[in-house]
């Protein structure tokens, strides 16, 4: 089973690399900040970002105990407009996706891992922005299935939100509710992904360290999101949303070609 360390160009070493350290605590920020104003993004704006830079499945661990960061802090202002019994449906499907999820990241070579990360961005983007036929019609049992899909793309990727984003939005419910549900479905779920990735990959000593050198600018983005929430359009963020997501497959996927062609050279 593969056991991640993670390399020389980690956190440790934040004098050699200043240019990775800004990449990092600006993603952060920018993540957090589309969290807060849409209730996903965080593991699909950040995660990118910890992955290229650190070149280790552990930074998805990273981005997994940020994104749980995130919606700790958000819990107490949204809970109450939640839709619970989506929650639990949601939650629990997503018990049985965490698994292979996390066999895959413990699994798979990082390139792969890339790889995979820039197709599913790119194709959950499109599926948000377009829709998904009859992802509109109700029922327990296609919940179910985006909580599935959910549980493995955050087992995997640290990015369970947009499969279960895509089915609330698409039920018709308002943005709040669309939030408050998210935020109390990944309070649920991150502890089980975490658990996951670590005994899929191990808990490399310096994750929990890392993690926490992105604490500021983790709150930091969440601050200037609550207080820009109410002040821009929707419509607005989510034309900035989509295009920072497709510009995080691109870099992904330059970042795997990079991969290639010095494993060829």
């Amino acid at each position: 089973m593969h056991q991640a360390s993670l390399p020389e160009t980690s956190l440790d070493l934040p004098l050699e690399m200043p240019l990775d350290l800004i990449a990092l605590h600006a993603a952060a920020v920018i993540a957090a900040f589309f969290q807060s104003v849409t209730g996903i993004g965080f593991g699909m704006i950040a995660g990118p970002v910890i992955l290229i830079v650190l070149n280790d499945p552990a930074g998805v661990m990273i981005s997994t105990l940020m994104s749980w960061l995130v919606a700790v802090a958000l819990f107490p202002i949204l809970w109450r407009g939640a839709n619970g019994a989506m929650v639990r449906r949601l939650a629990l499907a997503a018990c049985a996706g965490v698994i292979p999820g996390a066999l895959l990241l413990g699994y798979a070579d990082i390139s792969v891992l890339k790889l995979f990360a820039a197709l599913a961005i790119t194709g959950l983007t499109l599926m948000i922005l377009f829709g998904l036929p009859g992802v509109n019609r109700p029922g327990p049992g296609r919940d179910a299935i985006f909580g599935a899909f959910g549980g493995f793309f955050g087992g995997a990727l640290a990015m369970p939100g947009p499969p279960a984003a895509l089915r609330a939005s698409a039920l018709g419910w308002d943005k709040r509710t669309v939030r408050a549900t998210m935020v109390c479905f990944f309070v649920a779920v991150w502890p089980i992904v975490f658990a996951a990735q670590a005994i899929s990959i191990g808990l490399p000593r310096d994750t929990l360290w890392n993690a926490l050198s992105l604490v500021p600018a983790t709150l930091a983005g969440l601050a200037i999101g609550n207080w820009a929430a109410a002040r821009v359009s929707e419509a607005f963020f989510r034309r900035l949303v989509f295009g920072v997501l497709f510009a995080a497959a691109a870099a992904l996927m330059l970042s795997v070609l990079r991969d290639w062609m010095g494993a060829g050279a």
